[in-house]
């Protein structure tokens, strides 16, 4: 099994910080090298700007490389871009064929910080559905008490119909990082649902560092584990720098550490991506 890092990925990954010290800095390094526009397109086979991962007996796997300040490459550059600060457009998602999955498998998402059905879980669910993904089970958990009609406020009907009983609503609780709460430690539910043969994607976004980094860790400190029960990974990781003005002061580290804590999940065998 290898991870195969792009070399636009490398020379970001080496020059985190100073590659984005500042916004012409960022934007010299990210010239003639945006992959969106060969993203959308999607005509077979992906160029050498894409990395790759590898997994023994497995197709090759494409994914978007960590480049830039970890965010649609787009954005900044040119500055009247800046429109682009939510896009989605530069990820590059899991899909049935370069996974192989069996008919026994199961696949799972789960969502810590999930605010409304409409917010993130329409782009996931969709997309995914998309690329050949069904989740047979969704977990949610969001911090914040609300109506079961608020979660799905703005859900067209069917849609809701669909995937309601798929999935389960954790309304107020937040995630924990508690290596002994095996019931809202996303981590802990992860290792101990998914199988190798099951797909499970993860999204982490509670803007609560003091909590999300502790997860994370707890991924990376169980690597045999991790490596065998999750496909996907998804986290806004705020962090000092270009992006603080939209992040405020609950940041914690550099984009020197966010390449070096996706780089390691790819290395286990993880698609991680930032996340918006």
């Amino acid at each position: 099994d290898s991870y195969h890092p792009s070399d636009l990925e490398i020379g970001f990954m080496h020059n985190a910080n100073a590659w984005t010290n500042d916004q012409p800095t960022l934007c010299s390094h990210l010239a003639k090298k945006e992959w969106v526009t060969e993203n959308q397109a999607g005509n077979g086979m992906a160029s050498s700007t894409f990395s790759r991962m590898c997994r023994n007996g497995e197709h090759p796997q494409v994914l978007e490389p960590l480049a830039g300040i970890l965010r649609d490459p787009r954005y900044l550059c040119p500055d009247n871009y800046r429109f682009l600060l939510f896009s989605i457009d530069w990820l590059v998602l899991a899909d049935s064929k370069s996974i192989p999955m069996p008919a026994s498998s199961k696949r799972y998402f789960f969502d810590a910080g999930g605010t409304h059905f409409m917010d993130a879980m329409q782009f996931f669910t969709s997309k995914y559905q998309e690329r050949g993904i069904v989740f047979d089970h969704i977990y949610v958990w969001e911090a914040v008490y609300q109506t079961v009609d608020m979660y799905w406020s703005g859900t067209p009907p069917a849609t809701r119909a669909f995937w309601e009983p798929r999935l389960s609503f954790f309304n107020g609780v937040p995630v924990t990082s508690d290596p002994a709460d095996h019931i809202n430690n996303p981590v802990n539910r992860i290792h101990q649902l998914c199988g190798v043969k099951d797909f499970c994607a993860f999204k982490l976004d509670i803007d609560t560092p003091s909590v999300e980094l502790p997860i994370v860790n707890q991924l990376l400190a169980n690597p045999a584990a991790t490596r065998a029960s999750l496909d996907e990974f998804f986290f806004e990781h705020h962090v000092h720098g270009l992006m603080q003005n939209n992040w405020g002061d609950a940041v914690e580290g550099t984009f020197a550490d966010s390449y070096q804590m996706f780089g390691q999940l790819r290395q286990l065998g993880v698609r991680a991506h930032s996340w918006i």
